[in-house]
Formats: structure tokens, C-alpha cells, sequence
């Protein structure tokens, strides 16, 4: 693990590079995953959302403090009503599903259901971009601070930079889907309202909720 950052140094904001996948990998496990055993386990979860998040992202941009990257935020436009996918991570995305799916194969149906949660929220997005809503025009696909750094306003920086780019792709709506495990509050304190919310969307026999929340830019 890095040495934290000297505190006297300020946040940067740049573009996502690809070494910088272990990083955002890390804060996914940390953030969402602390609750599953093993590291390499917490390692695979949040390899698998990372790499899901970017086939999907065409924007995409970390915060920094010093040399560590603390933050990131990826979004995707789909003016219309198709997500086109980022090709640059195609293959990354193949490799990580194929260990993911061995090691969903030896954790049995509790592992696989947490595993795969995630990813199969995107298909919740993909049937509302479907629909060619104006509000389906951009999607948030990831958007995590590190525990360490939250409530410095990395977040918030994070979003509005992502709200900035979606309207300058020409977007007139965004939306985002989460689970239990995100802060659903702070999208709706960011103006975004709860289009639909449901339990076993995430293909975990109806354990945990997942809400898609949509705005106008």
C-alpha cells in the first residue's frame, strides 16, 4: 500500500490513464468490498467492476493527491439510444471475466450473486437507454473515492466535471444505477430523482435494491 500524501498538497483532477486501473481497482475493493473474506477475492470484485465500468465509459477522470490516485468518475453517451462501447478495454474486460468466472465456480451461488451484481446493473441501464429517453442520454458508470479521502469534496468535483462533459457531448439527460452499497443520497441531493427502484434487478434473488436515478442537464 502507498504512503498517504503529504496533507499540505492540494487535489488534482486529470484523465484517467491506464495505469491507473490497480488504483481505481483498490478503492473499489475498499470502498464497496471490505466486507469480503480474502484479498484476492476483494482484488477480482474490484478488478470486475473497474473493467466493466470502463467498456462502458467514454469519459473518464481521477482526482490526485500527490502521486496517488484518490477518486474517479466514468460516464458514457448514448445520444442514440446505444452505448457504444469502449473497445481499448475490450479485452482487459474479457481477461477479468474469465478469472471471474472461475472463481464464481469454486465460491458456489453466494459468491457469484455478489460477483456478477454489479455488471448485471448494466443491464438495468442498458434497457432504459433502449427507450431513447432524453434522460438516458448519458450514464454515470463509476464514480468512487477512496474511504480515506471522502467528505473533501473530491466527490462532488468528480460529478460536476462529469455533468460538464456530459453536456458538452450534447447530452440533455443523465442517470445512474446503484445498489445498497452506494450513496443513492448523494445523486438525489445532485438533482437526480428515482425513475424506478426494485429488489433482484441485480440478479441476487431479491436481497439487495437497485434504483436507477435520471436528471436534465
Amino acid at each position: 500500500m502507498p504512503a498517504l500524501a503529504d496533507s499540505s498538497q492540494p487535489f488534482g483532477y486529470r484523465p484517467f490513464e491506464g495505469g491507473d486501473f490497480d488504483a481505481v481497482t483498490d478503492m473499489c475493493a475498499r470502498a464497496w468490498y471490505k466486507s469480503v473474506e480474502g484479498v484476492y477475492d476483494r482484488i477480482i470484485f474490484g478488478r470486475v467492476l473497474t473493467a466493466g465500468a470502463l467498456r462502458r465509459s467514454s469519459i473518464m477522470q481521477v482526482a490526485t493527491k500527490g502521486d496517488r490516485v484518490v477518486g474517479a468518475c466514468f460516464g458514457g453517451v448514448c445520444l442514440d439510444g446505444v452505448l457504444e462501447k469502449n473497445d481499448k478495454w475490450k479485452r482487459s474486460f474479457e481477461d477479468t471475466m474469465a478469472i471471474a468466472r472461475k472463481r464464481a465456480k469454486l465460491g458456489g451461488i453466494a459468491v457469484e450473486e455478489r460477483l456478477f451484481s454489479k455488471l448485471r446493473m448494466f443491464t438495468v441501464a442498458d434497457v432504459f437507454i433502449s427507450r431513447g429517453f432524453t434522460n438516458s442520454q448519458a450514464e454515470f458508470n463509476l464514480l468512487v473515492v477512496h474511504p480515506l479521502f471522502q467528505r473533501q469534496g473530491i466527490g462532488q468535483t468528480l460529478f460536476d466535471a462529469m455533468l460538464a462533459a456530459f453536456v458538452d457531448a450534447g447530452a440533455q439527460g443523465c442517470f445512474g444505477v446503484v445498489d445498497d452499497d452506494f450513496d443513492s443520497e448523494f445523486m438525489r441531493k445532485h438533482g437526480l430523482s428515482v425513475v424506478e427502484s426494485r429488489r433482484g434487478a441485480a440478479g441476487d434473488s431479491g436481497r439487495r435494491t437497485v434504483s436507477l436515478l435520471a436528471r436534465r442537464l
